[in-house]
């Protein structure tokens, strides 16, 4: 009989769920909680690639998720005055090929729980407090309430609490790209038909896209800084900092700007990776971008999320419970997995910002680097069969 069978999983986004459904599987008890109060619906495109692919094919949920997945047709490369310099049409635009998909992180957040609707899962709920002893973890809920647990699992993100509680700032690296991305939404002025834009100028870039919301656009600014940037610890701030770097940069930035006034899904955050030469400390284990971020720019999160989620969950139910040699394999098998994935992250960049104008000649061979970096990043792991 497996050991160690209760198991808190902190955070429902991706990875989260994505191991309480293999816990569950494999004869585990898990329980899943999520600080904010509510499912955050929407959300930007990701992408499901290589071998994440055929764990979500393991899962029974490809289908549900080809169902949902974004149907953009085309993406066009334009200058400051609005002219097209490259355009792109099929998966090739997105940077995929065969089985790959792309979806609304919220639609397969949905899936996901749906997935695992036989395992707990409460919103609103924070731990505050976190103490391992020799035979479970106690875990203080914000609440005030107490509860102990033979193993812990967090997967809440970049900014995760839960590893601030666990490890030191010796065993953590928080290595900051010198880049920051925002993402909203506006009404689709433009009238995108299922099609992207992207402008880069200037280490600065501003991409728009409409899917299947005919009257709404999707927007991405993301750009370097060459100091710390001060003044954008809230939302406000945030968007004084995009109004005073792409005012006047050219295409669309000022209308968009003056729209993003209006936004009520105003995403900001730096663009960093998480970096530790072992995700697993006692009793309690890193999961994701907690653990081992590549950054938006690597478009491996997702991935690394699947992945990650798969071989922790399948090495515990090998081990039976036994997190010592479960948690030892789990850090040796990711670890050339999340390399090649920051790596990437790391590369792109330094190449997809620009100083200047991006030319046609640039953003095309660009464009198909990318595609056979990507290609080799996503396929950097054998996957062990559990089953």
């Amino acid at each position: 009989m497996n050991r160690n069978r209760k198991i808190l999983v902190i955070g429902a986004g991706i990875a989260g769920p994505t191991i309480c459904y293999w816990l569950k599987k494999y004869g585990f008890n898990p329980t899943l909680i999520e600080r904010s109060e509510q499912l955050r619906a929407g959300g930007y495109a990701i992408d499901i690639r290589g071998i994440a692919v055929d764990i979500v094919k393991k899962m029974g949920i490809y289908d549900d998720i080809y169902a949902k997945r974004t149907s953009l047709l085309s993406k066009r490369y334009v200058d400051a005055d609005g002219h097209t310099l490259s355009e792109e049409h099929g998966e090739k635009a997105s940077f995929r090929e065969d089985n790959d998909v792309e979806i609304v992180r919220g639609d397969l957040v949905n899936i996901l729980l749906e997935a695992t609707s036989d395992v707990p899962c409460h919103f609103d709920q924070e731990i505050i407090r976190l103490v391992q002893k020799d035979e479970s973890v106690e875990m203080t809920f914000k609440d005030g309430h107490i509860e102990h647990y033979d193993l812990v699992v967090a997967a809440d993100g970049l900014h995760s609490s839960t590893r601030g509680m666990t490890f030191s700032e010796e065993d953590c690296q928080f290595f900051d790209l010198g880049s920051y991305i925002s993402i909203f939404s506006i009404p689709n002025y433009l009238h995108l038909n299922r099609t992207e834009v992207s402008f880069v100028k200037d280490q600065k870039f501003i991409g728009m896209n409409s899917d299947k919301n005919s009257d709404r656009a999707l927007v991405c600014f993301v750009f370097r800084a060459t100091k710390v940037l001060s003044g954008i610890a809230d939302e406000r701030g945030q968007k004084k900092c995009l109004r005073d770097l792409f005012y006047d940069l050219g295409w669309e930035s000022n209308k968009i700007l003056d729209l993003m006034n209006e936004s009520d899904d105003f995403y900001f955050d730096s663009i960093a990776q998480i970096k530790m030469d072992s995700w697993t400390k006692g009793r309690v284990a890193l999961l994701g971008d907690a653990g081992y971020c590549a950054s938006p720019l690597s478009g491996q999160g997702t991935d690394l999320a699947i992945v990650g989620a798969y071989i922790l969950a399948g090495e515990l139910k090998s081990a039976e419970g036994d997190y010592s040699v479960a948690f030892k394999r789990y850090n040796e098998l990711m670890r050339p997995f999340v390399d090649a994935s920051q790596e990437l992250g790391a590369w792109v960049r330094e190449s997809y910002l620009p100083e200047g104008e991006a030319s046609k000649e640039i953003i095309e061979e660009r464009s198909s680097v990318i595609m056979e970096k990507i290609k080799m990043a996503s396929n950097a792991i054998l996957l062990p069969d559990y089953m």
